[in-house]
């Protein structure tokens, strides 16, 4: 296992390796002794007595749809409705589809999907419209923690962009799926928009072992941003090219930034959300020009995988596994979405695994559950993917 990956990891590293053992079913390494305590106390949180309903009134929030496959970003078509990725739940550990990586065993196959919500401002408890099917994805034997389909944006103009992660050839191969798709930006219809990875492979930005994950995309009026969770840059596509359009700060040898997630802010400004290598209180929501200079960060924060720009200056993130500390109450489910104020002011919620953000019309959307397989995660079918609505 090279260094890189040993810190940022498959960006499942990003998200799978993080926790290990959850259920009996699925060993998965630790990337720090850190991350293993905040995954020991995750594992606690999960007994079928201490279910998601519990939350939801902490929360205050309504089910618009529910049966995702490990649903992450989230995004608006220009019809207004609601685009939502689902990593899918791989092969659900079909013989000849699994192999044993540096985080545990990946089990790849064809279940990435990308689900649209007519109306979400008033669905509810509804189940999963699919518009887009067949996309790669990898994931534990019982689907949960899986890495595929990540990321789905529509632009101004132009089709629906999907980004899809890379998998070592060789796994496709055994497996008997093409390369086709394998880190690569794509449409709806599985047409190759750009080699997101194979950038990674020729010119490794960050100068670091080479490594990569495509993991979000956000499309703009003349071009695209995609985030390369493993590589630790911010790639621009523009006219048919890739081009750098950020290094991240912070890319050391014993802490990578891992960006997860975008969203556009004021005056054309970007957010984009780090984990930075899963350390407690070390990710930070880092604020961009729209030419990819560097304006400021909040700081302070735990594995984010999702960001929206809200009112009046408002940004919310989600935080993956913040909200139980070593040592916290053993009923505890890990995740918070926290409100951040333009003078610093933050307030949070509690949302169990959250991952990409939406804001529209005083509604917050949030992908709850977001490491988990239509059946539900952990042998409970009350932990399946799910989109929140918060406000």
């Amino acid at each position: 296992m090279t260094t890189k990956r040993r810190r940022a990891g498959l960006a499942l590293a990003a998200i799978t390796a993080t926790i290990p053992a959850m259920s009996a079913v699925t060993p998965v390494a630790a990337t720090s002794a850190r991350a293993h305590d905040e995954a020991a106390s995750a594992r606690l949180s999960l007994p079928s007595h201490y279910t998601h309903r519990a939350v939801h009134r902490l929360a205050q929030a309504e089910v618009v749809v529910s049966g995702l496959d490990n649903p992450r970003q989230l995004a608006w078509d220009r019809q207004g409705r609601l685009l939502v990725a689902e990593a899918g739940h791989g092969s659900m550990g079909k013989p000849g589809t699994c192999f044993q990586g540096p985080e545990g065993e990946l089990c790849v196959g064809p279940s990435g999907k990308i689900t649209r919500v007519r109306h979400p401002a008033t669905a509810t408890n509804g189940k999963p419209n699919r518009i887009a099917k067949g996309f790669l994805s990898g994931a534990s034997p019982d689907g949960t923690f899986a890495v595929g389909s990540n990321g789905v944006s529509q632009g101004p103009s132009g089709p629906t962009n999907v980004l899809v992660s890379h998998f070592p050839p060789r796994v496709l191969r055994s497996a008997e799926l093409s390369a086709h798709q394998n880190g690569r930006l794509l449409t709806l219809d599985k047409s190759r928009v750009a080699n997101i990875s194979g950038y990674e492979f020729r010119h490794n930005p960050d100068g670091e072992i080479v490594d990569t994950d495509p993991y979000a995309v956000l499309a703009l009026h003349r071009h695209k941003l995609v985030a390369d969770a493993a590589g630790d840059d911010i790639l621009r596509y523009h006219k048919g090219r890739l081009s750098v359009w950020a290094l991240l700060p912070g890319d050391t040898k014993k802490v990578d930034p891992v960006p997860t997630s975008f969203a556009r802010g004021r005056n054309g400004t970007i957010y984009v959300g780090t984990l930075y290598s899963l350390v407690p209180h070390k990710a930070r929501l880092l604020h961009y020009s729209a030419r990819g200079k560097l304006l400021g960060s909040r700081n302070g924060l735990t594995s984010i995988t999702g960001v929206a720009a809200g009112p009046r200056g408002h940004v919310f993130v989600s935080q993956l596994f913040a909200g139980c500390p070593e040592g916290s109450d053993p009923n505890c489910i890990p995740g918070r979405v926290t409100d951040i104020a333009p003078d610093g002011t933050r307030s949070s919620i509690p949302v169990p695994f959250p991952a990409g953000l939406a804001w529209s019309r005083g509604h917050l959307y949030v992908s709850a559950w977001s490491i988990a397989p239509s059946s539900g995660a952990f042998g409970n079918p009350e932990f399946s993917g799910q989109v929140w609505r918060l406000r």
